[in-house]
C-alpha cells in the first residue's frame, strides 16, 4: 500500500508540473504567432521600433495621444512633441506624436497593440529574435537594402536599420505579403495594414512624409546581442546639441523597465503579467464597493444560477489602490509615540551599560591593603626629591662637555686655508697645458689654409 501511495503522489506531482508548463506556454505566443504579429513593424528603423514596443505596453496612453492628435490636426512634427511635453505620458508615447499616421494605426488596431505590448513584456528576447528573423528574410529576398531613406547595416549576424540622415526619419509602409518572400507559416499569414492611396507595383516599400527630429528622439536603442531594449533618459530630459553615436549611446544607456503607473490600471491578459505587475489592482479580489460577499443557495430560491452564486469580483482602479495604501499607513501621532519610546529605552540601556562598566573597572582597580604598603607609598615622594636634586648636576655636566667640544674643535678658517692653497697650485699647473694647446692651434692654421688653396685649384682645373 505504501508503494502504491508513493507512486500515486509522484504521478500527481508530474501531472501538476505538466499542467503548469502548459498554462505558462499558453500565455506565451508561438513563433508563428510572433512572426505574424511583428511582420508590419519589424522593418522600421531601430529607434522608431523601440518607441512602438514600449508604447504598446501602455495602450490607454496610446489612445489618449491619438485623440489629442485628432483634436490638434494643425500641429505636426517637432511642434506636436513640444506641445504634449506637459502630458503625463511615457516618453515613447510622446515621441510617436510626431508620426500621426502610425499613432492612429496603433490606436485603431488596439487588440494588436495590446497583444504586442504583452508579448514584449512576457518574453522580450523572443520578440527581438523574431524581429531579426523577419529582417533576415527580407534581406535575403533582396527587398531590404540601402536607399535614400534608411541605411541597413550587418553587425555580427545582426541587421541594424537606421535613418540615412539622423535629423530626418521616415516610417515605411510596406506589403508584408511580398517583402519577406514566400511566407513560411501557411496557417498564420502576416498581418497586413491597408493604407488608402498606396499601391505596391514595382517596390514593396512606400515612403511617406519625412519628419524632422532632434537628438532627444534617440533615447531608445536595441542591445541586439543581449536581446533587450536600453534607454538613455539623458537624451530625453536634457537633450544635447549633437546626435548620439550608436556605441556611445549603448555604453551610457540602461535597460528599460516597465512602469506600471503609465499602464493606467489596464488589465493584463497574461496570468504571469498580472502576478508580476498588477497585484496592486486587486486581481481577483473584491473591492470595497462589492465587499465580495458570495451568494448562498437557498431552498426557497431555485432561480439562482451558478454564475450568480459565485463570488462577485471587480478590479480596482488606481485611485482605490492609493486610498488603500494610505489606510495601511500608521498615524503620525502613533509613529511619534513609538519613536519616543524606542529612544527612551535606548538611553536607559546606554546608562545601564556605562554603570556596569564603571563598576567593573572599580573592582579591578581596588586591592586589599597590606601592612608593608604604607612604607612603599611614603618612599615614593623621597625618590622624587632625590631625582629633582640630581637634575642640576646632570645639567652642569652636559654644559661642561659641550664647552670642551667647542674648545677641541679646530677653527673652520684654518681648515679651509690649506684647501685654497692646493686649488691655487692646481690652477698654476694647468696654465702651461693651455699655452701648449694654443701653440698647436697656431701651427694647424697654415696647414688648413694650404689645404683649402689646393682644393680650390683642383676644382678650377676640373671646371
Amino acid at each position: 500500500m505504501k508503494h502504491l501511495m508513493l507512486k500515486l503522489t509522484q504521478i500527481l506531482l508530474v501531472c501538476a508540473v505538466l499542467l503548469g508548463q502548459q498554462a505558462q506556454a499558453s500565455d506565451n505566443l508561438t513563433q508563428a504567432e510572433l512572426d505574424q504579429m511583428l511582420a508590419p513593424v519589424a522593418l522600421y528603423p531601430d529607434t522608431v521600433l523601440t518607441h512602438v514596443l514600449i508604447a504598446a505596453t501602455y495602450p490607454l496612453e496610446v489612445v489618449q495621444a491619438a485623440r489629442w492628435v485628432e483634436t490638434n490636426p494643425n500641429i505636426n512634427g517637432e511642434d506636436a512633441v513640444r506641445a504634449v511635453e506637459s502630458q503625463g505620458w511615457d516618453p515613447s508615447v510622446k515621441a510617436l506624436v510626431a508620426f500621426p499616421q502610425l499613432l492612429q494605426r496603433l490606436s485603431d488596431d488596439l487588440d494588436w497593440t495590446q497583444q504586442l505590448g504583452e508579448a514584449f513584456l512576457a518574453d522580450e528576447s523572443a520578440v527581438l529574435a523574431s524581429i531579426q528573423q523577419l529582417r533576415e528574410k527580407a534581406y535575403s529576398s533582396g527587398n531590404l537594402q540601402d536607399n535614400e531613406q534608411i541605411v541597413v547595416q550587418r553587425e555580427r549576424q545582426v541587421i541594424v536599420i537606421e535613418p540615412a540622415r539622423q535629423e530626418v526619419v521616415y516610417v515605411p509602409v510596406y506589403d508584408t505579403r511580398i517583402v519577406y518572400g514566400d511566407w513560411w507559416w501557411p496557417s498564420h499569414p502576416p498581418v497586413y495594414w491597408h493604407t488608402a492611396g498606396v499601391h505596391f507595383r514595382h517596390n514593396p516599400f512606400h515612403w511617406g512624409i519625412s519628419v524632422r527630429v532632434r537628438p532627444w528622439f534617440y533615447f531608445g536603442i536595441f542591445d541586439w546581442h543581449q536581446r533587450h531594449v536600453v534607454v538613455h533618459q539623458h537624451y530625453y530630459h536634457k537633450p544635447p546639441r549633437y546626435y548620439p553615436k550608436r556605441h556611445k549611446h549603448y555604453v551610457d544607456a540602461r535597460r528599460w523597465h516597465h512602469n506600471t503607473e503609465h499602464r493606467r490600471g489596464v488589465h493584463y491578459r497574461h496570468e504571469r503579467l498580472n502576478r508580476d505587475y498588477n497585484t496592486g489592482y486587486g486581481y481577483r479580489q473584491p473591492t470595497q464597493e462589492t465587499k465580495g460577499k458570495p451568494q448562498r443557495h437557498s431552498k426557497h430560491n431555485d432561480n439562482v444560477t451558478v454564475r450568480e452564486s459565485k463570488q462577485q469580483y471587480q478590479r480596482k482602479t488606481a485611485e482605490q489602490v492609493k486610498l488603500r495604501e494610505r489606510q495601511w499607513q500608521p498615524d503620525e501621532a502613533n509613529a511619534r509615540q513609538r519613536n519616543e519610546a524606542l529612544r527612551q529605552a535606548r538611553t536607559e540601556q546606554r546608562v545601564i551599560s556605562t554603570e556596569q562598566l564603571r563598576q567593573r573597572d572599580e573592582l579591578h582597580k581596588v586591592k586589599p591593603v597590606r601592612q608593608h604598603e604604607p612604607r612603599q607609598v611614603n618612599a615614593l615622594p623621597q625618590q622624587r626629591i632625590e631625582a629633582q636634586q640630581k637634575q642640576p648636576v646632570v645639567r652642569e655636566q652636559r654644559q661642561h662637555s659641550q664647552s670642551v667640544q667647542r674648545e677641541t674643535r679646530p677653527p673652520q678658517r684654518e681648515v679651509r686655508q690649506p684647501q685654497r692653497e692646493v686649488q691655487q697650485v692646481q690652477r698654476e699647473a694647468r696654465q702651461p697645458q693651455r699655452e701648449v694647446q694654443q701653440v698647436q692651434r697656431e701651427v694647424r692654421q697654415p696647414q688648413r689654409e694650404v689645404l683649402v688653396k689646393r682644393q680650390d685649384s683642383h676644382n678650377r682645373s676640373i671646371d
